[in-house]
C-alpha cells in the first residue's frame, strides 16, 4: 500500500503543469537616454490583491519580488515627467523592461508677453488690454491735473478715453497743447533735480500724453469732458506709444532702457490687470507717458503696488524717468515717496513693496547623456496682498524652456477663489 501511494504521488509530480515564480526587472530613462533615479514603479494584475509598489534606485534601476505567471500592467511616475503604463505576461518568465519617460507639461497656466506658446496671453481680461481700442472722444480747455509733485496744465485739444474692460476706463490719450511741471518738495531732491534738469522743477510743454490708470482717476477728467469731439485723437499716438513699451533691445542703449525694456521689462496691461482682479483702493496705479517739446519720452509713474520703478527694487512710489537712451540727460530724474507719506511722518525705505513671498524651492535636476539638462522646479509662495492673483517671476535668459514660454519677466494668474497659500510647479528643460 505503501509502494503504490508513492507511485502514485510520483505520478502527479511528472504530469501536473509547472507553476514557477516570476520577476519583473528594468531601468528608467528620461528622453534623452539619461537613467532617471527614484522613480515610482507600481505594478498590478494578474491575481494581487492591490497594488505592489517599488521604487527605482539611484541608478534607475528596479526589481519586483516575485510574481505568478499572469498578465501585469506596470506603471512608472517621477517627479516633473510623464507618467508612463505598460502591459506584459509573465507566463514564458522573467521580463527585463527598459522604459522611457517624457518631460511633463505645465501644470499652472501662464500669462506673458508675446505670443510665444499655447499658454501665452491666454487670460481673456489681459487680451482685452493688450487688444484695446479708443472709446469717447472730448474737446477740454484750460484744465489742471494735479497728482503728487506732478501737475498737468491741458490748455486746449482732444481727451480720447480707452474702451472699458471689465467695466473700468483705465486710460486716455490727449493731444493737443499741454504743459507739465514737476516740483520735488525735499531739499535733497531738488538738489538732484537741478542737476538733472538744470532748474528747480521740470518744466515741459507738450504736444500728446498717453495716461494708464486704475481706480477713480475717471472722475477728475469726467468732470470737464462735456463737450464731444468730432473726431477722436489719432490713434497714431496709441500705437506709437504701445509699440515703444513693448519693444525689447537685446542689448540695452542706456540705463532708462535697461531698466524699463531690458529684462526687468515693465509691462503696464499687466499691472493694470492686476488692479482689475484685485481692486484694492490703497494700491494704485499712475502712468503718464508725454511727448513734450524739447524732451520727447517723459515718463511719470506713481504706483503705489510694487513702487515706482518695479526693476530698482526700491520702495518709492513717486519716479520721473526721462527716457533717452542715446542722449546724455537719459536716466531716473526724481525718485520719492508719496507727498502725503511725508506729511504724515510714515515714509520710510523699509515698506514692504512685494506682492508674494517665496516660503519654498525645491530644484530637482538630472544631467543627460546628450548634454541637456532637464529641471523641475517647485515654488511655494504667499500672497502679502490680499486677493493678490497676479504673480510675476524671473526666467533666466539664457536658458531654453519647453514648452517655450518666453524670457524675462512672466506672469502667472492664478484662479480667483483660492485659498490664500498656492503652489506653482514650472517644469523646464535648458
Amino acid at each position: 500500500m505503501s509502494r503504490f501511494f508513492s507511485l502514485f504521488l510520483l505520478s502527479l509530480a511528472l504530469f501536473a503543469p509547472t507553476l514557477r515564480a516570476a520577476v519583473v526587472s528594468g531601468t528608467i530613462k528620461d528622453a534623452s537616454g539619461s537613467l532617471t533615479p527614484h522613480a515610482t514603479i507600481e505594478i498590478s494584475g494578474a491575481n494581487l490583491s492591490a497594488p505592489l509598489t517599488i521604487d527605482a534606485d539611484a541608478q534607475g534601476h528596479f526589481a519586483s519580488p516575485d510574481l505568478k505567471p499572469g498578465s501585469y500592467t506596470v506603471k512608472v511616475t517621477a517627479a516633473g515627467f510623464q507618467p508612463n503604463t505598460v502591459t506584459l505576461d509573465l507566463s514564458d518568465g522573467n521580463r527585463t523592461l527598459a522604459i522611457s519617460l517624457q518631460i511633463a507639461t505645465l501644470v499652472q497656466e501662464l500669462t506673458v508677453e508675446g505670443k510665444v506658446s499655447a499658454h501665452a496671453n491666454s487670460d481673456p481680461l489681459y487680451r482685452q488690454l493688450r487688444e484695446i481700442g479708443l472709446g469717447s472722444a472730448f474737446q477740454i480747455r484750460d484744465f489742471e491735473l494735479k497728482y503728487d509733485v506732478g501737475s498737468f496744465h491741458f490748455a486746449q485739444g482732444t481727451l480720447t478715453f480707452l474702451s472699458p474692460v471689465k467695466g473700468a476706463v483705465t486710460g486716455a490719450i490727449f493731444v493737443g497743447q499741454g504743459r507739465f511741471t514737476l516740483k520735488p518738495a525735499q531739499p535733497i531732491e531738488q538738489r538732484e533735480m537741478l542737476r538733472r534738469a538744470h532748474g528747480e522743477q521740470v518744466d515741459e510743454e507738450f504736444s500728446s500724453v498717453v495716461f494708464r490708470y486704475s481706480g477713480d482717476l475717471n472722475r477728475h477728467f469726467l468732470g470737464v469732458a462735456k463737450e464731444k469731439a468730432q473726431d477722436p485723437a489719432d490713434e497714431s499716438a496709441f500705437s506709437q506709444w504701445q509699440e515703444k513699451v513693448r519693444r525689447h533691445r537685446e542689448t540695452p542703449l542706456g540705463f532708462s532702457e535697461f531698466m524699463l525694456n531690458g529684462a526687468e521689462m515693465d509691462n503696464a496691461d499687466a499691472e493694470i490687470l492686476s488692479s482689475l482682479y484685485n481692486p484694492v483702493g490703497e494700491h494704485s496705479l499712475f502712468e503718464a507717458y508725454i511727448h513734450g517739446a524739447k524732451r520727447k519720452d517723459l515718463r511719470f509713474f506713481v504706483r503705489t503696488r510694487g513702487g515706482a520703478i518695479p526693476g530698482l527694487g526700491s520702495p518709492e512710489e513717486v519716479g520721473l524717468v526721462n527716457f533717452d537712451p542715446e542722449g546724455m540727460d537719459d536716466g531716473i530724474w526724481y525718485l520719492s515717496h508719496l507727498q502725503s507719506e511725508y506729511a504724515a511722518g510714515i515714509a520710510t525705505s523699509h515698506q514692504e513693496r512685494r506682492f508674494v513671498a517665496a516660503r519654498k524651492f525645491k530644484v530637482e535636476t538630472v544631467l543627460g547623456g546628450n548634454d541637456h539638462l532637464t529641471s523641475v522646479t517647485t515654488v511655494t509662495f504667499e500672497p502679502l496682498l490680499a486677493g493678490e492673483r497676479v504673480v510675476h517671476f524671473q526666467l533666466l535668459p539664457t536658458l531654453r524652456f519647453k514648452p517655450r514660454i518666453g524670457r524675462g519677466r512672466q506672469r502667472v494668474v492664478l484662479p480667483a477663489g483660492e485659498p490664500q497659500s498656492r503652489r506653482i510647479i514650472l517644469r523646464y528643460l535648458a
